[in-house]
């Protein structure tokens, strides 16, 4: 394949400014040169240095590549953290430092060609991966742009020498410990031997149906994405994962995994015990990292535990502090109240509350006697895993309120009334 060959052949960029994730091996050279040729915008160059044996090398060829075709260069230094796998935490730490310099607008550019769809996909057929994973990856999804995806690491490379570009090879894509140099340099050569000769383009072919259902998939589930709330915990409804086709309460569910551990979605165990909590087969799963999810009212909830009391606070009346992840607030009481408040009077209050997380067994005066503070949160419908965290109002060394939720008989004010004052906590996503 010539250079004017490849140029015939590639769509127009999904964005007028392009990020190029450049490796300085010859295929992410390609994809660079290819970007500065059919972009409309601006092209910039990162390489990410993993402070591994070659990567002095790579940086070395990156940066004359970026040269070679007159682009903007940037290294980003990261660090690969142990784990069960180099290449993977590699893979993972690239990713997130590329997503950190890409800016508004931009499409992420990268060089994998279909020799490595089709690798990817039979690794992820290995794996007992479903259409998403099997689909392994689209030319164009989520701001990532691949514009070598159809394109064969033999034609690559041959458009890299027409160019003259520079590039450095990475030893470790050939270590065999690595799982994908075993199904490139061995399987997938055994494979094409034995069985069929043209298994890539095969592979390449039933990724790209198998794209087809999952795009399928992702439209009958539509924009529905996990939310973050105050504690740092994930949601998404219920409902409608419990009432979707298996197929899509699946990829619902790996949406949520994914959000509370990127870039993990989940193996097939754990989508099966989360999926037991929907539909309320179990009430609660704890999945790797000490991710728990459990349902509240209507909402599937990831989370890690319950939430740390905060240090007691003082809160001026009127006035507004932040008490851990809450913002509490005491203010004249308005005509409407918002969901999490409680009345109370300005004589019972004084200049200042105390706010401080309840003790374990601590009770709160009511008409008929006391109440335990946790059974009035737990009425209020507080997740159980914020009550540790919740805000009770101390004044006069007794508790007038569960803040936002109920008030002491002996201060409580009356909506409507001169001298009540609102108090208010503002919860975020619950």
């Amino acid at each position: 394949m010539t250079p004017d060959e490849l140029l015939a052949r590639v769509a127009p960029p999904p964005s007028d400014d392009l990020l190029v994730a450049l490796s300085g091996g010859p295929d992410s050279a390609v994809a660079a040169w290819l970007a500065t040729k059919v972009a409309t915008g601006r092209v910039r160059v990162v390489h990410v240095h993993h402070g591994s044996a070659a990567s002095d090398v790579l940086a070395k060829a990156a940066a004359a590549i970026a040269e070679k075709i007159d682009c903007e260069f940037e290294v980003v230094r990261v660090e690969v953290s142990a784990g069960a796998s180099w290449e993977g935490q590699a893979r993972a730490v690239r990713w997130e430092a590329i997503a950190r310099h890409v800016a508004a607008g931009e499409s992420i550019v990268t060089g994998h060609h279909a020799d490595d769809l089709a690798e990817t996909t039979l690794g992820h057929l290995l794996r007992g991966a479903g259409s998403a994973g099997l689909a392994a990856m689209a030319l164009s999804r989520e701001g990532v742009w691949r514009p070598l995806i159809e394109i064969s690491r033999n034609d690559v490379l041959a458009v890299g020498r027409a160019l003259g570009l520079p590039s450095a090879d990475d030893p470790a894509n050939h270590d065999l410990a690595h799982t994908r140099n075993v199904i490139r340099h061995v399987l997938i050569p055994q494979l094409e031997a034995e069985f069929n000769p043209q298994l890539r383009a095969t592979l390449g072919r039933m990724a790209r149906a198998l794209a087809a259902d999952d795009n399928s998939i992702e439209s009958t589930i539509g924009s529905v994405m996990p939310q973050r709330d105050a504690f740092g915990a994930w949601r998404l409804p219920a409902p409608f994962i419990a009432t979707a086709s298996a197929a899509g309460a699946a990829r619902l569910v790996r949406r949520l995994l994914r959000a509370a551990r990127p870039p993990y979605a989940g193996n097939a165990d754990e989508l099966r015990m989360v999926l037991d909590v929907v539909h309320r087969r179990a009430g609660r799963c704890e999945i790797a990292d000490g991710w728990q999810l459990e349902l509240e009212g209507p909402w599937l909830v990831a989370h890690q535990g319950d939430a740390a009391a905060p240090e007691p606070e003082v809160l001026p009346v009127p006035g507004s502090i932040a008490f851990g992840a809450l913002t509490v607030t005491a203010e004249p009481a308005a005509s409407v109240m918002v969901r999490r408040s409680s009345l109370l009077t300005a004589a019972s209050v004084g200049p200042e509350l105390l706010l401080r997380a309840a003790e374990p067994g601590e009770r709160i005066e009511i008409a008929a006697g006391t109440k335990l503070v946790r059974d009035v949160m737990a009425e209020a419908e507080i997740p159980r895993r914020v009550r540790s965290a919740w805000p009770i109002a101390v004044a006069h060394g007794r508790i007038v309120a569960v803040a936002g939720v109920r008030s002491a008989p002996w201060g409580r004010g009356v909506a409507g009334r001169d001298g009540v004052v609102e108090l208010n906590v503002e919860e975020g996503q619950f």
